[in-house]
This record gives structure tokens, sequence and C-alpha cells, in this order.
């Protein structure tokens, strides 16, 4: 009788006859309704968050055992490289999963605690690692791995001998590298070609950092413990261009240890064609606590879940051990786990949602030739690898390193979640909503043609805010900076960077880094109508570009031809 209850109708002094409804409290009921006829999967009230069992599927074992190696997909094959075997002693050795077998092949360096990053030409850069067995020194040891012919060759040497850093690539080509263990740090640039050389100093030194991007052609370091693995007092964020910054979200939050090599855009979740860098990273406070910090440029802020992140289940204690596996297909992402009953867990996190879905996922516990400390791999059907590692930190763990492969399946369990029938009811919902909600609007419609009103358009925009971030970058010229970024606007107004942000998408559509090109553009527009004999080398720096490839791209996205063409046809 309630859902009745919602429905009434009366006649206006027109004599129309109104469809009175409460679409908020009907769909309300009809979910709740849904919901109580709906088998429980899991705990999900309160504070719990709902945990679902998977099966962790074995493979067939790697050629070696191996732990501290590095671990990507490429050419669509799981691929493993250096590390340590038996005995901790070095491995130059990879090996490719293939119509489920592996293939072992030689490396040139063994890169055991290197860094390894896929770049866009589809060939892989492994550089650095332990330079003798048991873990011993640091090395300059470079070389390129070609999926293409399964093989290595070794070209050059890091500017800096280093273990455990990190990497990324940029729009230009160019990788920032940083990180090291016991050992001085800096940040240094491959130039993508032959060469790597200082690029700047670092404010500390960091064992495993984050290196994220937050333009086409910058990026900052950001990490909780010290070359030696011991927490940081206070974290500083590093800058390729610009000075380093501090959030006072670091003053209760760092980022979560771990001992496993990265690759840093694991945890990319924004949009490269939009220029759009976002990630997820996961932090924990004093208590051991984890969390996830959304990151967006150099604005970081806690991510809202529907529940708390659980530290414990009904075995014991979850350590969780990794960074965050983003799925980006499905938006979803991964952080791992493990307790002392050797269950693996991953925690899985709807970053799509506001507040986000979260889900813990657990396995039956695994045997004793099962690493717990291992590193996984995202595939392209959206499960994760996990490759070979050890059991835990225990002593001599790394002496008898594991070679087995574990699949963690999430699609079908996905599936086995949302059976049809309940989107089915899910679609009855929407439609009711909607016929309802457009009868309204007609009768709504009507009435104010009859009554000659005039509905006042609704302004989401923050127009005032647009006229004042407009007066800056015209009176000033802040977009002649060339590592510009939200937060220097934000500064400048005494206002939130992200409401900076939201107002200049909401009024231009475009993303900030679009709306600064777009300035930087027109005044070299200008700069080639009022000096046609200057250089584009000295157009491009005057007008705030950091480098040739990046103008030309911003150019031609803006005015769809290239700086020649769009020159030569003004002197037409």
């Amino acid at each position: 009788m309630e859902l009745f209850r919602i429905f009434a109708t009366k006649t206006d002094q027109m004599g129309f006859i109104s469809v009175q409804v409460n679409i908020k409290q009907l769909i309300c009921i009809l979910i709740m309704s849904l919901t109580l006829s709906i088998p429980a999967m899991a705990v999900s009230a309160g504070n719990h968050c709902p945990m679902v069992k998977i099966e962790a599927e074995r493979l067939p074992d790697m050629t070696i055992p191996r732990s501290g190696h590095s671990v990507f997909v490429v050419n669509g094959e799981v691929t493993v490289v250096g590390g340590h075997t038996s005995g901790f002693k070095l491995t130059s050795t990879a090996e490719y999963l293939k119509d489920n077998k592996w293939y072992l092949l030689p490396t040139v360096y063994s890169h055991d605690g290197g860094m390894s990053i896929v770049m866009k030409s589809g060939k892989v850069l492994l550089a650095g690692g332990f330079k003798d067995n048991l873990g011993i020194s640091q090395s300059y040891e470079v070389e390129l791995y070609d999926p293409m012919t399964h093989s290595c060759k070794g070209f050059g040497c890091l500017n800096q001998k280093r273990a455990s850093a990190a990497a990324v690539e940029m729009d230009d080509g160019k990788v920032l590298i940083t990180g090291n263990w016991y050992a001085d740090d800096e940040m240094e640039l491959y130039d993508g070609k032959a060469s790597f050389s200082h690029a700047k100093a670092v404010s500390q030194s960091r064992y495993l950092p984050h290196v994220l991007r937050t333009s086409g052609n910058d990026a900052m370091i950001i990490a909780g413990y010290d070359m030696h693995g011991e927490p940081l007092d206070t974290i500083i964020v590093d800058r390729l261009y610009g000075e380093a910054v501090r959030d006072t979200l670091f003053n209760t939050w760092r980022p979560l240890h771990y001992d496993l090599s990265q690759h840093s855009d694991d945890s990319f979740i924004g949009d490269e064609a939009q220029q759009f860098y976002r990630y997820l990273v996961p932090v924990e406070n004093s208590r051991g606590q984890l969390a996830i910090v959304d990151v967006r440029d150099t604005i970081f802020s806690l991510l809202p879940t529907i529940c708390p992140i659980p530290m414990k289940s009904q075995w014991g204690t979850i350590k969780y051990i990794t960074p965050v596996y983003a799925d980006r297909l499905n938006h979803r992402g991964y952080v791992l786990g493990f307790d002392k009953t050797r269950r693996v867990y991953a925690l899985c996190i709807d970053y799509a949602q506001i507040p986000a879905k979260l889900t813990l996922y657990y396995t039956d516990p695994l045997p004793k030739d099962a690493g717990m400390l291992s590193i996984p791999v995202l595939t392209k059907d959206g499960n994760l690898l996990l490759t070979g590692g050890i059991d835990d930190k225990r002593p001599n763990e790394n002496f008898q390193p594991k070679a087995s492969v574990w699949l963690l399946r999430f699609t079908e369990v996905s599936k086995a979640e949302s059976p049809l029938w309940i989107w089915g009811v899910i679609l009855v919902l929407i439609i009711i909503a909607t016929s309802v909600f457009f009868i309204q609007r007609k009768l709504r419609g009507r009435r104010m043609e009859l009554e000659g009103a005039d509905q006042p358009t609704s302004v989401n925009v923050d127009t005032q805010l647009m006229q004042r971030i407009t007066e800056l970058m015209e009176e000033k010229q802040l977009y002649k900076i060339p590592d510009l970024k939200v937060l220097d606007i934000a500064s400048e107004l005494r206002t939130n960077a992200r409401y900076v942000s939201d107002c200049i998408k909401n009024s231009t559509n475009y993303s900030f880094t679009q709306y600064v090109n777009s300035y930087r553009i027109q005044h070299a527009q200008q700069l080639m109508r009022d000096f046609p004999d200057q250089k584009i080398s000295t157009i491009y720096i005057d007008s705030g570009f950091t480098n040739e490839t990046t103008f030309f791209r911003a150019f031609k996205a803006i005015t769809g031809m290239t700086p020649k063409d769009w020159k030569n046809l003004q002197n037409d």
C-alpha cells in the first residue's frame, strides 16, 4: 500500500490534472523491495565491506624461481625479467608466457630490484638493479627488450647507479627516472634514444617512489619511505619543473610501504587524450588503517568510500603490499594483500562511483610453494596474475624464491554478482522514473505556455570566478609560465584548485591544460603575425611551451593545421 500513497492527483486552478509523484521516494521504496529479494552474497551492512570468495587458478610454473624481478604485459604476452633465483643469485634471464607455456631467453644484465617501463615505441626499457648477489650495491646497467624479436640489447648507462627505482615516460618520449636503495638519489632523464643525464636534485632520497605525471611533459615524485626503507618524517612532493610542495594530508597519511617493483602508470586512471592526469595511491595512518588518495595534478584528497577499508578478516590481520592496479576499462582498481593463513586478498575499488564501492575478494589458503610477496600484473582481461616471489620477510626467504604462477579471476565473479534478472528489474525502474519525469515536464510546460510564464535558465557555472580567471590570464599572462599549474591559479585567486579546474571545464569545456594552451597558441599566432621572421623555437618558448613537440601538437589540435601551414595561409 505504501507504494500507492506516493501517487496523488489534483486539479489546478486552470483545470489541469497534474500527477504528484515523489520520484525519489518511489525509487527508494522499489530498490528496498528489490534488495530484500536478492540473496545475500556478502555482509555489507554498517561499516563492513562485502567479502567475495574467488578461486586462485594455478598456471604453469615459470622456468626459473625468481624474486626481485620485473613483470609486464607487452605484445599481448606476460613477461618477467631478471631478479634473483635460488641461493639469492642474480639471473640474467627473462621469460614470457605464450599458449600456456613459458619460454626462456637471455638478457644482457640481471636487473634484480631493477626498473622497467613499457614505452610507447613498444619496446621495454630495463635499467639498474643490484650489482652483486645477495642484493648488494647498485648498477648503472641499461638495456632494451624488443618483444617482437624476444631479444635484449645493452646500449647505455644510467647517470646515477641505482636500485629500487621507478620511472614514467613523457609525451616527448623522454623518461624520468628516480628512486634508490642505500645510495644517493636524483632525477635523471633518458632522452628516448641513447643517453641519460642529470635533470634535477631531489628534496629527499626515496625508495620505490611513485612518479606521477601532472601534464604531458611534467611529473611529480612522492614516497613515504627513504632510501633505507625507513619512514620519512616529512613528506615532500618534488616536481620535475617547479618548486617542491607539501600537503597537509601527509601529516596524517603516508604512502603505503611495499617491497615490490612497480610501474607508476599502473595506478593511472585519467585520460591522456584529454590531458587529464589522475592516479590512485594507497596510504596508511599511524594506526595502520589503509585509505586511498585521489591524486589530480598536485591536489591530494582522500577518495570517499562506502565503507572503511577492512584491515582484518575472520582469519586474522590483512597485510596490504601493493600499489593500486587500475583496470581502466572497467573503472576498478586493486590492492593486494595476504594474511598468516596464506590467503590472498584483493581489495577492489570501483572508483567511478561516488562514494567508491569496495569489495574484498579472498582466496582459499595457497600452498607453501606460492610466494606471498609476489609481483602482480593486470592482464588484458582485467584479471591479476601473480608471478614468483617469496613467502615473507623472514630470514633467508630470499634464498628460496618461488616459481609458481597464479591467476585471480574477477571477470567471471563480477558476472555472478550481477544476475541478468537484477539488471532487468533495474531497467524497469529506470523506465518508470523516466516516464513519470517526462509526463511531469510536459504538463508543466503546457501550464507555462498558458500562463505565459518564463522559466529562468539555471546556470551551473560560477561566472564570477571564471571572470577572475580570465582577467588573471589576460592581464598577468600567466600562460607564459612553462610549468603553470592549476594550483598556481588557485593561489593567486585565494581559492580551491578543484573549484578552478571545475569552473574552467564547465565554462569552456576545456581541461585546465587545454584552456592554458589556447592562450599560448593565441599568443604564438600574434607573434607570427608581428614578427614573421622570428624562429619557431623563440616563439614557442615565449608562448610558454617547454618543447617544440608539445607546441606543434597543441597548435594543430586548436587550429587544425601546423604552424607553418597557418603562417603560409596568413601570407596568401
